[in-house]
């Protein structure tokens, strides 16, 4: 009886979690692209013999970047009506400064300039946890 308990327990416990992975905004799943191709591109990017898997990431992160750029941040909803075609404005801003640098990442990569292309990653990397700061829905 306690184990039926607690395998069901365990069973609602799995399908909530994965309900609440399903809700995922548009907006949300460009950015775990964005966040996984770009977490394996910090660990290779010093690599030259890994040039060509870098730009093969820098053009993922760059089209889910491109995809996220067309959408809203959740956190415009939360903010008065008057401030929200500036915030939006500012958002893609942010994203089109974000690609014109993967663009540079991508020139740096195809030179064989592999010290550029980790300063450029550092550098995309601050400019990320800004813009998640300003433009990212807290998590009260």
């Amino acid at each position: 009886m306690k184990l039926r308990l607690f395998l069901s327990a365990i069973l609602i416990a799995l399908v909530s979690s994965t309900m609440i992975r399903a809700a995922d905004t548009a907006l949300e799943k460009e950015m775990k692209v964005v966040k996984n191709a770009f977490n394996q591109l910090k660990q290779q990017a010093a690599d030259p013999a890994q040039n060509t898997s870098s730009l093969a990431l820098v053009a993922k992160i760059r089209a889910a970047a491109k995809s996220a750029s067309s959408l809203e941040p959740e956190k415009t909803a939360d903010l008065p009506e008057k401030d929200r075609a500036a915030f939006v404005a500012d958002y893609k801003d942010e994203m089109k400064t974000f690609i014109a640098n993967l663009d540079k990442l991508a020139a740096a990569l195809k030179a064989g300039n592999n010290a550029d292309a980790v300063k450029i990653v550092s550098d995309l990397k601050t400019m990320q946890r800004e813009a998640h700061k300003e433009f990212r829905k807290s998590e009260d």
